[in-house]
């Protein structure tokens, strides 16, 4: 949902930070394409020299990186590759600023260009990352200076685990396991935890998907934090499952990730290790279903239902102290707010969807996701189409569900 919130951001760009005015011609689109063209070819063919010679020197932190993402790209192993400029949604993006920063002669140029890849045995479908690149034309052409310049805008170009440095992988039946050398040894632990917990997945959740994961262990939180674009504080999360949201049709969940945060998970026994990587890998069950209007309660609710955690305590408490508020919680609740606050949002959604369950059966949960994640471009509130889902899957609309949810809960953990 990441890059919805980004384009939501859009429409006060203009107001923000005008474009520059009488600096510039309107933008060689077709040659900067071409440079993309060239870019991507030289990726698919393992050409690294030919990658390099696309890049401005100007910022030696950025050259360091882009070989890093070739060399990274490389080692993992592409079906596909591709770069286009993103004219559809998104306007050039280039202000004063940057014509400040680069000066007038190089014409500098801010594009969202889209980058589609598939690594090799796992993606389906290419996933999808969006890039915010700043263009300058040298005497020997066009070169791609930056993917940083807009992030003071918080339009943030999508990052790969390899940027931050090498990277190695292992494999299983199912699985690609991506780290940094340091956590390489961790790869056959998780490797076979993630194992057993897909075998979970697919005893306890219906519906068919594609079983093979690239599952990233970046070493700090930090590299997390940028990998994921959180702006909200992790250190009460353990992993994450990340997906690119791809509009090239119509609305699609791809490039499908698990992604562990290192410092947190590394503190667990096996066991609850592969309970999270259970719950994560629900979610990317599931992503062959979702839509936009699937409330993160829905999500997390089902992924704990399969998991089979049933813990309540401090949903428990606020029963016991008269603080439950009989409401299915909010998406803004699972990331903000107190520890409390964001545990207390998990076990209600998973209190929810087992309530679903017992009253209505697990066939029924299934359908009622698959019900709910069908829907695309329609009009209503996600509660009015999370009511139609359960009116059609249950047999009662959004409120009565949530009446009888509520009363459970305080009959159920009083």
């Amino acid at each position: 949902m990441r890059k919805l919130a980004i384009l939501a951001t859009v429409a006060l760009l203009s107001q923000l930070a005008a474009p520059a005015q009488g600096t510039k011609k309107p933008g060689p689109f077709g040659e900067i394409q071409a440079l993309l063209d060239v870019r991507a070819e030289a990726m698919r063919s393992g050409d690294r020299e030919a990658f390099v010679a696309t890049v401005d020197r100007g910022s030696p932190g950025f050259a360091l990186r882009q070989r890093r993402l070739f060399d990274g790209f490389q080692r993992l192993g592409l079906s596909e590759y591709r770069l286009e400029i993103g004219r559809r949604l998104w306007p050039e993006l280039t202000t004063r600023l940057e014509v400040t920063r680069y000066g007038a002669d190089l014409e500098p140029t801010v594009l969202h260009v889209e980058e589609r890849y598939s690594i090799d045995g796992y993606d389906a479908q290419p996933a999808l990352e969006d890039q915010y690149l700043t263009f300058v034309r040298r005497p020997s052409g066009w070169l791609v200076a930056s993917d940083v310049d807009l992030d003071d805008l918080t339009l943030f170009s999508g990052r790969k685990l390899w940027e931050f440095g090498p990277v190695a992988a292992r494999e299983s039946q199912h699985f690609l396991y991506v780290s940094h050398p340091d956590l390489l040894g961790a790869a056959e632990t998780i490797l076979s935890a993630a194992e057993r917990a897909l075998d979970r997945v697919a005893r306890e959740w219906p519906l068919a998907w594609k079983k093979r994961v690239v599952i990233l262990a970046p070493s700090t939180t930090e590299e997390l934090g940028r990998l994921i674009q959180a702006t909200f504080d992790l250190d009460v999360f353990v992993a994450f499952a990340a997906s690119g949201v791809d509009r090239g049709q119509d609305w699609d969940l791809v490039g499908h990730r698990i992604i562990l945060n290192w410092p947190n998970f590394s503190l667990y026994d096996d066991a609850t290790q592969q309970a999270v990587l259970t719950h994560e890998l629900l979610h990317i069950a599931t992503r062959e279903y979702s839509g936009p209007v699937v409330p993160v309660f829905v999500e997390e609710g089902v992924a704990e239902w399969v998991t089979g955690h049933d813990s309540a305590n401090v949903l428990a408490g606020q029963v016991e102290n008269d603080l439950f508020d009989r409401m299915l919680p909010l998406d803004h609740e699972f990331i903000s707010g107190s520890d409390a606050v964001i545990l207390s949002a998990y076990q209600e959604s998973s209190a929810a969807v087992r309530f679903a369950a017992e009253q209505f059966g697990d066939d029924a949960v299934a359908e009622f996701y698959r019900e709910l994640g069908a829907v695309r471009r329609s009009p209503g509130t996600w509660r009015y189409h999370v009511g139609r889902a359960m009116r059609e899957a249950f047999g009662i609309g959004f409120d009565d569900f949530q009446e009888r949810w509520a009363s459970w809960v305080e009959n159920t953990l009083d």
